[in-house]
C-alpha cells in the first residue's frame, strides 16, 4: 500500500512535537516529512525526513520557494502548519494556488488574518454574536476612558498577534493602559479571572517582594474544532486545562453544553468566512463567570497530544478528511483517560545530525 506523504511545518516547536506523538502508532502507514529553521533542535531528528527552511516570516519569499521545491520533490499528500506564522503563509498561498489548496491544512487568507489578529478577532465575533472578550485598540480618549470605567482594572494587554502568552501584560492604572494603547499593534481586552487575585498579589508584593513564579491563567477553556474541505464541521473537542505547579498541567474533558455551543457556533461561523481545516477557540469565565473568548488559532496545539490521551484523535481525523485515505480498522489513539498530566522532558541531539542537517540543508533517517 503507498504510504501517505505528511509535510508539517516547524516541527521542533511543541505543536509539531505532538503531532508526530499522536501519529506515533500509524508511523508505518506514513511517510513523515518535516521542516524547521533551525539544526539543533532535538525534535526535528525523530521524522523521516527533514529540511532546513528559511524563516517563514522573515523571508516569505525564499520560504515559499523552498516549501514548493519540497512538496514537489517529496509528493506531498498534505501539509500541516505548527506555528502562526505558517498558518497565515499558507493561507494566502492557498488562495494563490487553487492547485495547491486541496494539499494545505488550511482555508482562506482573509479568515487566517481574522484568526491570527486579535483585533479582527474581537470585530469579527462582534458582527457574528460570538462571546469574545471585551477589547479596543486605539479609540478616542472618551472611547478608552469609557472602557476602563466598564470593566475596571486589572486590565490585560497583548499584541494584535501574539503568541504562547509571550508579551501579555496585565496592567493596574490609567497610566499603563494608555502607554499600551500607544504602542502599534496592541489590544487591551477586560480580564477574565477574578481581580481579588491580581489586587492581593500587588499587596503582596510591597509586604513580601515579587515571587520568583506566578501565573494568574486559572483554569482554561480549550475548545478545539474541525472544519471539512467541504465546510461541514467535522468535530468540536472541549477541555478544560489547569497548571498544576510550575511545569504541568492537568487537562480533562469539558461536557459544559455552553463550551460546545460556542465551539460549535465558532466553527460554523468561521466556516461560512472560508476556514478550513483546525480551529481553536481559547476561553476563560470572567468574574461572574460568563464563558467568553479570548484567542482563536487556525492549527493543532500545546494541547493536541493531551486530546489525543483523553481518546480525542483529532490529528488522524484531519489527515483522513482531507486527503480521503482512511488508516483502516487500526486505532491509532491509546485507551482514553479521565485525565492527562504534562510535564517537561530533557532531551539532546546527536550532534553527528545536527551537523549533516546544518550542511546539506536536508536530512534523512537511516532505513
Amino acid at each position: 500500500m503507498k504510504k501517505l506523504r505528511l509535510l508539517v511545518l516547524s516541527v521542533g516547536t511543541q505543536v509539531g512535537q505532538n503531532v508526530l506523538a499522536t501519529l506515533a502508532r500509524r508511523r508505518r502507514e506514513l511517510s513523515l516529512i518535516a521542516t524547521s529553521s533551525v539544526s539543533n533542535e532535538p525534535a526535528v531528528f525523530d521524522w523521516d525526513t527533514v529540511y532546513l527552511v528559511p524563516a517563514t516570516a522573515a523571508e516569505p519569499e525564499a520560504f515559499e520557494h523552498r516549501l514548493l521545491d519540497i512538496m514537489a520533490r517529496e509528493r506531498v499528500d498534505l501539509v500541516v502548519p505548527c506555528r502562526d506564522d505558517d498558518v497565515v503563509f499558507l493561507a494566502a498561498l492557498r488562495d494563490r494556488r487553487s492547485d495547491l489548496a486541496p494539499r494545505l491544512l488550511c482555508g482562506s487568507a482573509d479568515a487566517a488574518d481574522v484568526i491570527a489578529d486579535k483585533w479582527l478577532s474581537a470585530e469579527f465575533c462582534t458582527r457574528n454574536g460570538l462571546p469574545f472578550a471585551p477589547s479596543i485598540a486605539k479609540g478616542s480618549s472618551h472611547e478608552r476612558a469609557e472602557f476602563a470605567l466598564q470593566h475596571g482594572f486589572p486590565l490585560v494587554t497583548k499584541p494584535r498577534r501574539g503568541y504562547a502568552s509571550q508579551d501579555v501584560y496585565l496592567i493596574s492604572n490609567d497610566a499603563q493602559f494608555e502607554r499600551a494603547l500607544a504602542r502599534e499593534d496592541w489590544i487591551v481586552q477586560k480580564y477574565l479571572g477574578d481581580p481579588r487575585s491580581v489586587a492581593e498579589y500587588l499587596e503582596g508584593i510591597e509586604s513580601r517582594g515579587v515571587p520568583l513564579y506566578h501565573t494568574f491563567q486559572g483554569l482554561k477553556h480549550s475548545i478545539q474544532a474541525l472544519i471539512a474541505p467541504d465546510g461541514t464541521v467535522a468535530h468540536v473537542i472541549c477541555t478544560r486545562n489547569a497548571s498544576r505547579m510550575r511545569r504541568s498541567k492537568r487537562v480533562e474533558a469539558d461536557h459544559d453544553p455552553v463550551s460546545l455551543d460556542i465551539g460549535t457556533r465558532c466553527a460554523q461561523t468561521f466556516a461560512s468566512a472560508g476556514w478550513r481545516g483546525p480551529l481553536n477557540i481559547q476561553c476563560q469565565r470572567d468574574a461572574d463567570g460568563a464563558l467568553l473568548i479570548h484567542e482563536f488559532n487556525g492549527r493543532f496545539t500545546g494541547a493536541t497530544v493531551d486530546r489525543w490521551l483523553l481518546g480525542f484523535d483529532e490529528v488522524s481525523a484531519a489527515i483522513e478528511i482531507f486527503t480521503g485515505v482512511r488508516f483502516g480498522s487500526k486505532s491509532g489513539a491509546p485507551p482514553a483517560a479521565l485525565e492527562a498530566f504534562e510535564s517537561l522532558v530533557a532531551r539532546g541531539a546527536d550532534p553527528r545530525d545536527v551537523e549533516a542537517l546544518a550542511r546539506d540543508s536536508v536530512w534523512r533517517r537511516a532505513r
